[in-house]
């Protein structure tokens, strides 16, 4: 069985990050509580949090954590929700009741076994899941696909490419599909995908390759020549400045035909609807050119 363990911190991201340094990079936080401190006299308590880290057999934890019930959650997202639903339902006692006592009491964890905790991860979709920000894969001779309409993958591979940790080779640029970066090799197909491997893996780097499905309108015609290269991780270029509708049109439809890791969204900054880009349940990645700080908007 997976152990737990308990952490408390101010932020979900930093619990995140010392999940993973303690537990390594398969620790998922799959329950995440809002708690008040009792304080002195039931005053001056302090707010912090508290969240449920699983680890699955074979990872050791430190010395002396504390275990604790699992509460399996949809998401981050579903996480960062379930700890504002607490706050909300908190703050409503504490009106109702105009109650010192209750107004410093921990918040209670939402049970699982709920119709109301149900609906909510049904609203915000059973099949994203719990984890750090996904990252390019960069082992030699692994084939990360960047996927995006008209040109905007080639300026996506290219800021992943300059943005590559200090621990991380260099990778090696291709273009697949319609596009065409000048002076790099281009994959048409399974042959070239194997062969760019071979290379890839002799150089020591991994393959980023910049593709577009087509235009939406012509059906996405190079759709099939990017499924065939059978990459190791696919991310998709979605730009938040887009109508909703019209990108999960194509999204939606490179989804049937293969598996989709992460998201890179360019013109968050340029819009106040960029959030609408949750609604695909697609983990962020790439943010706007840079690494992404969490995996929803």
């Amino acid at each position: 069985m997976a152990q737990q363990f308990l952490l408390r911190g101010s932020s979900l991201e930093q619990l995140a990050l010392e999940a993973t340094e303690l537990y390594g990079a398969n620790a998922r936080i799959v329950r995440a509580e809002r708690v008040l401190d009792a304080g002195v006299a039931g005053f001056l308590g302090r707010r912090h949090l508290e969240v449920t880290v699983q680890v699955p057999d074979g990872a050791a934890g430190p010395a002396g954590s504390v275990s604790a019930p699992v509460h399996v959650l949809a998401g981050r997202t579903g996480i960062a929700a379930l700890l504002e639903s607490a706050d909300t339902t908190e703050d409503d006692v504490n009106r109702t009741t105009g109650s010192r006592a209750e107004t410093h009491r921990p918040s209670e964890p939402v049970s699982t076994e709920s119709g109301s905790f149900a609906e909510l991860l049904a609203r915000l979709g059973g099949d994203v899941r719990p984890g750090l920000v996904p990252a390019p894969l960069s082992r030699p001779g692994e084939l990360v696909l960047v996927m995006g309409l008209e040109e905007t993958a080639r300026d996506v591979t290219g800021s992943m490419a300059r943005q590559a940790p200090s621990d991380v080779g260099a990778w090696a640029l291709y273009s697949a599909g319609g596009v065409h970066l000048g002076g790099r090799p281009h994959m048409d197909g399974w042959w070239d995908a194997a062969r760019a491997r071979a290379h890839a893996v002799d150089e020591g780097s991994a393959i980023l390759a910049a593709c577009t499905p087509g235009a939406v309108h012509d059906g996405l015609p190079h759709l099939e020549t990017a499924a065939v290269l059978g990459a190791d991780q696919v991310w998709l270029v979605v730009d938040a400045r887009h109508k909703p509708d019209d990108t999960s049109e194509w999204v939606d439809r490179v989804r049937a035909r293969m598996a989709v890791d992460a998201l890179a969204v360019i013109g968050a900054g340029e819009t106040r609807s960029a959030a609408t880009v949750n609604q695909l349940r697609i983990p962020i990645g790439w943010l706007d050119g840079l690494p992404a700080p969490r995996t929803v908007l």
